[in-house]
């Protein structure tokens, strides 16, 4: 955590209060929250990256493979623009 500390206020249930109360170290509750807060948002962006990686084209292991896929998407392409009349 870096010196740049911001003072905020938060609710949180009484039962993840003892809990957090129990597991960080005395007065060093910050700290532990800043680290869990850091670990969560690196795990959500890691989900999110990888999400959007597997949303993409596919990797081909032959160059035929990625020629009958390009040539599927521009087929659809002009279909679409025939529909559309452009």
């Amino acid at each position: 955590m870096n010196g740049n500390a911001v003072r905020i206020n938060v609710s949180l249930p009484f039962e993840l209060v003892k809990d957090l109360k129990r597991y960080s170290k005395p007065r060093e509750l910050s700290k532990f929250l800043a680290v869990a807060a850091e670990e969560k948002i690196t795990k959500d962006k890691r989900e999110k990256a990888l999400k959007e990686l597997l949303a993409g084209p596919p990797a081909f292991l032959d160059i035929r493979d990625s020629a009958k896929w390009v040539r599927n998407l521009r087929r659809r392409d002009l279909k679409r623009l025939k529909r559309l009349g452009i």
